[in-house]
Formats: structure tokens, C-alpha cells, sequence
């Protein structure tokens, strides 16, 4: 929504506009980075797994999360987030207590994409408007009038 705009009147391209779903699963999935390394602590110090496997296990897993921030703005994307809570409640197969924290995790998700999604639809005639009116030149970047009359007329 808005990439490729480019305001007419001082011939700047306009910042994509990100979807509250994109804004909220990137803060959301960085945080579970941090919920990731912890999780991987916890499976190397509980020794369930050997350091070896469980940090590459861990590292696999950020890797993924990072991938998954990258591309939220698609919809695959979004798809991907749900694999990566998924994987976080069968991480409780490795230690029963990534089970509760997968779950919170996963209803965290589903709430937070579902809500995202709710005030995307309602912000959407709102940015298409926006994109009109810049395309248009009766706005600037920054949503003010632009006042037509200090153009010179030919």
C-alpha cells in the first residue's frame, strides 16, 4: 500500500506504508528471538540435548525468525510466522515446559494477527485515499494541503 508513490511535488518516493499485522508480528517474532536463546539455554543446561545439537538447533531457529521478520509483508510470510509458532509449541517434545510457552506464544499469535488484520481493513480506505490525494498533488508527504496558488500558472 503506497510503495512506488512518488509525490508530485517535490518528486520523493513515499515510504511503503506497513500493515499493522507486518508492524506487530516483526515486534512480536523479535521478541520470541529472545524467548528462542533462552529456550536454547534452557535445553543445553537441562542437558536434553548435546551443546553441539542444541545450539545449531537454536541458531536454526533464530535464522528462521529472522527470515520470517524479513518477509511479514507478504502474505507466505505471515503463513511462515504461524509455522514458527508451531515448531515453538513442539519444541515441547525436547522439554515439557517449552509446551506452556508455545502455547502462550501460539494464542499470542493468533490474537495478535487476527486483531492486526481488523485494523488493517479499517485503515485501508484511509491509505488509499492518502495515495489518491498525493498522487493527485492536493497533499504532500506529510498529509498537509499543498496550497495551489504559490505555483506559478503558465
Amino acid at each position: 500500500m503506497g510503495a512506488g508513490v512518488v509525490s508530485p511535488r517535490n518528486r520523493t518516493r513515499v515510504p511503503r506504508q506497513r500493515s499493522i499485522r507486518e508492524v506487530i508480528g516483526s515486534i512480536f517474532l523479535g521478541f520470541e528471538l529472545f524467548v528462542v536463546f533462552l529456550g536454547t539455554l534452557l535445553i543445553f543446561g537441562m542437558r536434553v540435548l548435546d551443546p553441539v545439537p542444541a545450539f545449531v538447533l537454536g541458531a536454526a531457529f533464530a535464522v528462521l525468525i529472522l527470515v520470517t521478520i524479513r518477509f511479514l509483508r507478504h502474505e507466505w510470510g505471515i503463513w511462515l510466522g504461524w509455522a514458527v509458532q508451531v515448531l515453538l509449541v513442539a519444541a515441547g517434545f525436547l522439554h515439557p515446559g517449552m509446551f506452556v510457552v508455545g502455547a502462550l506464544f501460539l494464542a499470542s499469535w493468533t490474537y495478535f494477527m487476527w486483531k492486526g488484520g481488523q485494523i488493517d481493513r479499517q485503515r485501508a480506505p484511509i491509505i488509499a485515499e492518502y495515495n489518491r490525494r498525493l498522487a493527485a498533488g492536493e497533499i504532500g508527504i506529510d498529509g498537509q494541503p499543498i496550497d495551489q496558488t504559490d505555483t506559478p500558472s503558465s
